[in-house]
């Protein structure tokens, strides 16, 4: 007999197996495994259906596993944002033949307001949602990975939550969500305070980080007043992926002689780290193969077996956090470069392949457990140095992040600063109150072998206005345009007025609002390739209207609308009213 669950949203599921016990909280299920066999539970453990009707033109928005695979659309047009799906040929999470899985969260606007479907926890296993057709009546339906595991080999039954949540506002939707989600992960105290501001050193795709070229960017950086307190080392330092400690001969330094460099004029230092990987001729490789994650044939497990190579699409190998060797290793790793260099700021890149199922050295533990156990060493490691996680597994990180980067590469190209905006405003919600987001480099000089149109780089900066969340440079600071200077002043200006999210009305992002000050609204209006139109601001009583960037007053007297044009193409504006 199947069993039905009405919840106080009204929503009625029908539990999909009878070995689930339930607990509910409001409109939030925690679900148990209750049963007495031990078959191994499957990528696609059912957990229950929920009937719904889906309008044709109802916008949908779900995320992916990992920080470049996201979902929006219509049931019909649905479009992926990132350069790495879920399914893709190289990611390979699930077949790229197999239903459209929506993970974490599924968002539904049509008419009559906003459903969202949630998973609030994410201890052991992942969970995402799928929508089939059945009969000419939509069914969604919300799934958990068991990574075949076995129920006698677990330490806890418990299993993960989900809430359903309805409302006529988009953001009294996140407003619920989160409140449920911090029941089981509570954020770090890090959420309320400041997001780091620097320069990167990573410029293209095509140059590597040296020490020339630091310092090079450390002397400009100290004669331009622009801010920027942290100084990042990225990929290039490291004699190896996995080798950590020491320099790389090519970078042509040693990094505690740069760290002391950047100390040297008041800035913080800050590095790129991988931890969780290792190329195949790193020492801690060679010396120690009984530390990785080991495929069936008992041998260590290249990535490109199971999915994406690694880190420059070279075959690496995984760390197997659940070892305790390689704990005290990562501790050690960490500790050292906090005590011994000062680094205050830590990069963990490649955070995903953490993740990545493979045969552990202890049994009964999922994928996820032995990712948070490798987050929490670093974090104990760490000392409160802020720890940002880039290409990450969103869910599973849920209370280990302190930031978390939220798109694609920047890449000074029209096209990827369109996915990189979708991606980076469809999660801003999340912004210091799951995490510091991070929308990834601000870019806008123009390079030899890469550049870009100004209206492409005045949209690029206004999607990091809106957000918030980290602000680095990623520009030659010995090369960067009076646009760019001026363009990172005003950003910092704004955060130092509020470093919260302009907020969403709805899933077109379109257009965003942020209470400035008590005195300033700041309206950001974002055109994607749609045709020119006109869009009508409002205010609550009469105002002086000012273009953000340039300055420029856009009225002669005061008033309480202001209609702006946006031109057709990719082109974004930003407004503030003063009075």
């Amino acid at each position: 007999m199947q069993r039905r669950v009405t919840l106080p949203c009204h929503a009625e599921i029908t539990i999909a197996n009878h070995h689930l016990l339930m607990e509910m909280n409001g409109n939030e299920i925690r679900f148990a495994y209750g049963g007495l066999s031990n078959d191994p539970l499957g990528d696609g453990f059912p957990l229950f259906s929920y009937d719904y009707h889906i309008e044709p033109n109802a916008q949908l928005y779900g995320d992916g596993f990992q920080m470049s695979s996201q979902v929006i659309g219509t049931l019909n047009h649905l479009r992926v944002l990132g350069n790495y799906p879920d399914n893709g040929s190289l990611m390979r999470i699930y077949p790229s033949s197999a239903t459209q899985r929506f993970y974490n969260y599924l968002i539904i606007g049509d008419s009559l307001g906003y459903t969202l479907l949630g998973f609030t926890s994410c201890h052991r296993f992942s969970g995402y949602f799928e929508v089939v057709e059945q009969n000419g009546r939509h069914q969604i339906r919300a799934y958990l990975n068991g990574e075949n595991s076995l129920p006698r080999d677990w330490t806890t039954f418990q299993l993960e939550s989900v809430v359903i949540l309805k409302s006529v506002e988009l953001n009294a939707l996140y407003d619920q969500f989160i409140g449920y989600i911090h029941q089981h992960h509570a954020p770090r105290a890090s959420v309320q305070q400041g997001s780091p501001v620097g320069w990167s050193s990573f410029q293209s795709q095509t140059a590597s980080t040296d020490a020339h070229t630091i310092l090079t960017n450390l002397k400009q950086l100290h004669q331009q007043a622009l801010g920027l307190e942290y100084v990042l080392i990225e990929q290039g330092y490291q004699v190896a992926l996995g080798d950590w400690i020491g320099s790389a001969e090519s970078f042509g330094a040693e990094l505690m002689s740069i760290v002391d460099d950047i100390r040297s004029i008041g800035r913080k230092p800050a590095i790129w780290i991988a931890p969780f990987v290792a190329s195949p001729n790193s020492a801690v490789f060679k010396h120690h193969p009984d530390w990785f994650v080991h495929n069936q044939n008992g041998k260590p497990m290249r990535a490109d077996e199971v999915t994406y190579s690694g880190l420059d699409g070279k075959p690496c190998y995984l760390l197997d956090t659940t070892n305790v060797d390689v704990q005290e290793h990562l501790f050690e790793v960490i500790r050292f470069l906090c005590r011994e260099l000062g680094i205050e700021m830590f990069k963990v890149d490649g955070a995903y392949w953490g993740c990545v199922q493979g045969e552990r050295q202890i049994t009964g533990i999922s994928t996820i457990e032995a990712y948070r156990i490798g987050l929490e060493v670093i974090y104990e490691a760490a000392e409160g140095a802020f720890v940002l996680l880039s290409r990450a597994p969103l869910w599973p990180s849920l209370g280990l992040a302190d930031g978390m980067r939220v798109c694609d590469l920047a890449v000074r190209d029209a096209r990827q600063f369109e996915s990189n905006t979708l991606m980076t405003l469809l999660r801003s919600w999340q912004h210091r109150r799951l995490w510091h987001i991070d929308p990834e480099r601000l870019v806008l000089t123009s390079l030899a072998n890469q550049g870009c149109e100004r209206r492409y780089y005045d949209f690029h900066r206004t999607c990091l206005l809106a957000s918030g969340g980290l602000l680095f440079s990623g520009d030659p600071l010995d090369d960067i345009t009076p646009y760019a200077q001026e363009s990172i002043k005003r950003l910092i200006m704004r955060y130092r007025h509020t470093q919260v999210a302009a907020s969403f009305s709805s899933l077109t992002l379109s257009h965003a609002m942020l209470a400035l000050t008590p005195q300033n609204d700041l309206h950001c209006l974002f055109n994607y390739r749609q045709t020119t139109r006109d869009v009508m601001l409002t205010a609550n009583h009469p105002v002086d209207w000012y273009d953000y960037w340039s300055g420029e007053k856009l009225n002669h007297t005061a008033t309480q609308a202001l209609e702006v044009t946006l031109k057709a193409g990719l082109f974004a504006r930003a407004i503030v009213t003063v009075g």
